[in-house]
């Protein structure tokens, strides 16, 4: 375990802000895809279901490949993990302009949840390495919102480049860029510092056994559900119930990610400053739920797009504290975060695919102003039910660490 005197390194700001950059490109290239749906269900002849299949389909590998992911980087360090996991998510980027129908397409987006799910659960584990605990908070908001930053910018850029090949093309090249970054600045630790290598399965084993992570992984499991359905069901419903124009309705859902990415900043700042984790938790689910919801009854007016931004900065509020708490139990040590962060984000990607799948897309498959308002009522009660397991789950916080 490092010390505090070397987690201080000034150079923990620059491994980062390169993790960070990295996280806002796979985002963004998952994200593209429900901003681009005017021209690729022409093009690839899709259905509804076959769509919302394309945008979750990573995370559906994310929920079998966080494990090892984890665990990889556990037993051979951060830096080349998420070195080969950038390298891949570029090329594959670039690969999707060769798809001609949904079948090869499909296969790609599947083959991309290995790199969501080698990058997601070694986030936690740099941050333990990397930053002083009164820190993890702070750090862990800054990386998450690259996720909600890549979420954003795929929802409001996509229509702006013409057609989806150039999108996936100049997204694939700044993502090759970001991950030739990665590999020549990326580090393992703090110079000085020795890294324990532990074998691959003693960081899931204690993540297995760990009852909190089972309350933490079911959390995010409801969490990462809402937010995909939300951010992949707001620009279609806007356009097909209420006639908005995609341009403009990618705005909107892209609304929720802003809030998201402020939320990522804000929330695990503040709960630093108190000193507590499960409060921020529990009453932000319950206004982001109360937020979608009324946020669809009142479209397609200016409350929407203020509740949706709103419901975003709740939700992503909730998020990075969430994914610091592998960190900061005291049943998992630093060189196990990996592992147990892989146990969480497996459950938690689970539940990005489970839910937008079967539990959404049912719902909302008709397409009519009915079927959305069940849809977005149960997007909401979804949300809210995030509360159930951060009340449970054992408070991290410093005033909890200094008894």
């Amino acid at each position: 375990m490092t010390t505090d005197t070397a987690k201080a390194s000034g150079y923990r700001w620059v491994v980062l802000m390169i993790a960070w950059l990295t996280l806002v490109c796979v985002g963004w290239q998952i994200f593209l895809i429900p901003a681009l749906g005017a021209w690729l269900f022409p093009d690839l002849h899709l259905t509804l279901s076959q769509f919302v299949w394309l945008f979750t389909a990573p995370t559906l590998v994310a929920a079998f490949t966080s494990l090892p992911g984890g665990a990889l980087g556990d037993r051979y360090g951060i830096r080349i993990v998420v070195a080969i996991t950038a390298f891949l998510a570029a090329g594959l980027g670039l690969a999707r302009v060769l798809c001609s129908s949904f079948e090869p397409m499909l296969a790609i987006m599947l083959t991309y949840g290995i790199c969501f799910g080698f990058v997601i659960p070694n986030l936690p584990k740099l941050v333990g390495i990397w930053f002083p605990p009164h820190q993890i908070g702070l750090a862990s908001g800054i990386y998450m919102t690259g996720l909600g930053l890549g979420t954003a910018l795929g929802l409001m850029t996509g229509p702006l480049f013409g057609g989806w090949k150039p999108a996936f093309t100049y997204i694939g090249l700044l993502t090759l860029a970001v991950a030739v970054l990665w590999t020549v600045l990326g580090r393992n630790a703090p110079a000085g510092v020795k890294m324990e290598m532990p074998p691959m399965t003693e960081g899931i084993k204690k993540g297995l056994k760990s009852k909190n992570i089972w309350l933490t992984s079911f959390a995010g499991f409801l969490m990462i559900g809402a937010f995909i359905s939300l951010a992949g069901n707001v620009p279609h419903a806007l356009e097909h119930v209420h006639e908005v124009a995609p341009a403009a309705a990618g705005v909107v859902a892209s609304l929720i990610t802003w809030g998201f990415v402020l939320g990522n900043f804000v929330v695990p700042i503040v709960s630093d400053k108190v000193g507590l984790r499960k409060p921020f938790m529990y009453v932000s689910a319950i206004i982001g739920g109360i937020c979608f919801y009324f946020a669809w009854a009142a479209a397609p007016g200016a409350a929407t797009s203020v509740l949706m931004f709103v419901g975003g900065f709740f939700i992503g509020g909730l998020t990075p504290i969430l994914m610091a708490l592998p960190v900061e139990l005291p049943e998992i040590g630093h060189q196990y975060v990996g592992g147990a962060a892989g146990v969480f984000s497996s459950v938690m990607n689970a539940g990005g695919f489970l839910i937008p799948i079967y539990v959404i897309t049912p719902i909302a498959a008709a397409g009519t102003a009915v079927a959305y308002n069940n849809a977005f009522l149960a997007m909401g009660i979804i949300c809210a039910a995030i509360a159930v397991p951060t009340i449970l789950v054992k408070e991290t916080g410093a005033r909890a660490r200094k008894k």
